[in-house]
C-alpha cells in the first residue's frame, strides 16, 4: 500500500489505514533540547520524555524524518494545488 500520495489519490482502504495509524500514534511537539553525553545522542520532547539514541540511530532517525517530512510537504502542496 503507497500511503506516500496526496491525501485525495487515496483509495478508502489506503485512508482507514491512515486513520488507523493516527490512532495509535502519539503527536509530537517540537523538541525541547537535544544533547550529546557519552557518546549518545539524546533528545527531550516537548512533555519533557527523554529518548537516547546512539549516534548510527539518531544519524538514520534524522535522514528517515527529513525525508518523510518533505514527502508530507510535497503531497500537502500538490493537495492544496489541486482544490
Amino acid at each position: 500500500m503507497n500511503l506516500d500520495k496526496p491525501k485525495n489519490l487515496l483509495t478508502d482502504a489506503e485512508r482507514q489505514q491512515v486513520l488507523q495509524n493516527l490512532e495509535r500514534s502519539t503527536h509530537y511537539g517540537e523538541p525541547r533540547k537535544v544533547w550529546v553525553e557519552d557518546g549518545h545522542v539524546f533528545v527531550e520532547g516537548y512533555d519533557g520524555t527523554t529518548v537516547s539514541m546512539s549516534p548510527a540511530v539518531a544519524i538514520k532517525l534524522g535522514r528517515l524524518l527529513g525525508e518523510a517530512g518533505a514527502a508530507s510537504l510535497i503531497n500537502q502542496v500538490m493537495y492544496d494545488a489541486q482544490s
